[in-house]
């Protein structure tokens, strides 16, 4: 299968404060979130970075610290794009139902002409899981500069949305498009890593 060309940016920023500890070394089932995600991005493309917050022991993959400080996730993206001459597909390791399934959608509508594709669900953006072309850097910078660090109003400017019935066929998007923000999360995200395993395990059985 012939991938659209395009650097996988795991985004590793941001101060954990619901969190309480660093997400980066927050388990789930037998591996971490950051590795969780950067295996995701592996699946898309031979080439990730990490960008934002801190070095991580355990990924080998290159780290860029965002070029602009506490300006949030959209520096991570500036910095993946200010980096690559190519798509960014971007992805939060807080995210850790995200399928390549879905990331590859959102690559295959910029690779065909959109300048950015996000999920959008219940009248909500995702863009912490989408691709960013490199005509995204223009508009972002333009904002950041502005003092504007807001993601999902860029989107609503320049985005294409993943069609809906695209997202269904990935999975249910409640799920998914799960943020593991707060110890509750993570307690419901364990809830359906185990629910996800008793049905493969029974799935087995049945084959």
């Amino acid at each position: 299968m012939n991938l659209p060309k395009a650097i996988g940016a795991l985004l590793v920023g941001g101060f954990s404060t619901r969190m309480g500890h660093p997400k980066a070394k927050v388990q789930l089932g037998h591996l971490s979130l950051a590795t969780r995600a950067s295996d995701t991005l592996s699946v898309l493309s031979t080439e990730v970075i990490l960008v934002g917050g801190e070095p991580i022991a355990d990924l080998q993959h290159p780290h860029l610290p965002d070029a602009r400080k506490d300006a949030g996730p959209a520096a991570g993206i500036e910095t993946a794009l200010s980096n690559a001459d190519i798509n960014v597909v971007a992805l939060a390791l807080d995210l850790p139902f995200v399928p390549p399934e879905l990331l590859l959608a959102t690559l295959a509508v910029v690779d065909q002409g959109a300048i950015i594709c996000a999920p959008r669900w219940e009248g909500r953006w995702h863009p912490l899981c989408a691709t960013y072309s490199q005509a995204a850097l223009g508009p972002l910078r333009q904002r950041l500069e502005r003092g504007v660090f807001d993601l999902c109003g860029l989107l609503d400017e320049i985005a294409t949305p993943l069609e809906t019935n695209v997202l269904r066929e990935v999975g249910e998007p409640t799920e998914i498009l799960l943020n593991i923000n707060t110890p509750k999360d993570l307690s419901l995200a364990k809830k359906l890593l185990s629910a996800k395993s008793q049905e493969h395990r029974g799935s087995r059985r049945i084959n």
